[in-house]
């Protein structure tokens, strides 16, 4: 029987189910509609932050808090499903002290309680990289999550905030989906796109012009995003060693392959 996902990265194909972004407004195109400010509930009454159109991860606009001399932050409210999967993603930038920025979300009830995932909400995978703030960038770089609604579950609260002392906070495009990643055998492309599939340097090298680059770890969360030029290469020194699946667009044809991260 034929080897299907060798080490040396055979050509994989993947399937993806319908996976529709249930954010409003992700990429910030219509301005802060669609996003409110957080009601903090006592102390210093958090802002929106301001649209930008310079350097934005993708489109026209971004969001960014500059100088923020207290905790700030906006959210939006998504209606999801009680034992559905969700991929929450997002880009950001955070500078300032290393405490500058963290996702601060949670689920909802009817009655709008909050429910969290764990004992406690510091145990909450929606509250940030083990409850922390997110990992300090002056580029834009992608936090993502994956997630199961609990019971009694009506709504996502997806939330983020910045510091006191940060420098400069910025988000854009971001997005809850429902798409899972299937890993099953198809014809093989005829673009070969990442040339070096045993990965021994944290540098995927690719042969061909790739847009929207997507990095699935074998539970089918995105790890990484990007677009690459022909002979240009993604850094994965973030990512454990392990398999890894790589989806993309070579002239308007999806290609994907596997990866073995050394």
């Amino acid at each position: 029987m034929k080897k299907i996902f060798t080490i040396l990265g055979i050509v994989a194909a993947t399937a993806f189910v319908s996976a529709q972004n249930l954010v409003n407004n992700p990429g910030f195109e219509n301005g802060t509609t669609g996003w409110t400010a957080t009601n903090p509930g006592s102390g210093t009454a958090y802002y929106l932050p301001t649209i930008t159109t310079t350097d934005p991860h993708g489109g026209i606009n971004s969001v960014q808090y500059t100088g923020a001399t207290a905790t700030t932050g906006f959210e939006q409210e998504i209606a999801v499903n009680p034992g559905s999967t969700y991929t929450i993603s997002f880009w950001y930038k955070a500078s300032g002290d290393n405490t500058d920025a963290r996702i601060w979300a949670n689920y909802l009830d009817a009655a709008n309680g909050a429910i969290y995932q764990g004992a406690t909400a510091a145990t909450d995978p929606l509250r940030g990289p083990n409850n922390g703030y997110l990992p300090t960038s002056t580029t834009w770089t992608q936090y993502s999550v994956t997630v199961t609604a609990p019971a009694n579950v009506v709504k996502l609260r997806l939330q983020v905030r910045a510091y006191n002392n940060s420098t400069l906070v910025a988000f854009d495009d971001f997005s809850v989906t429902t798409g899972t990643l299937a890993v099953g055998e198809v014809l093989a492309s005829k673009y070969r796109m990442v040339k070096n599939t045993f990965v021994t340097n944290n540098e995927i090298a690719f042969g061909a012009d790739v847009k929207d680059v997507k990095v699935f770890n074998m539970f089918g969360q995105i790890v990484k995003e990007a677009s690459v030029k022909q002979n240009g290469t993604l850094n994965v020194a973030e990512l454990a060693k392990g398999n890894y699946i790589v989806t993309g667009t070579v002239n308007k044809e999806a290609v994907s392959q596997k990866i073995l991260k050394n």
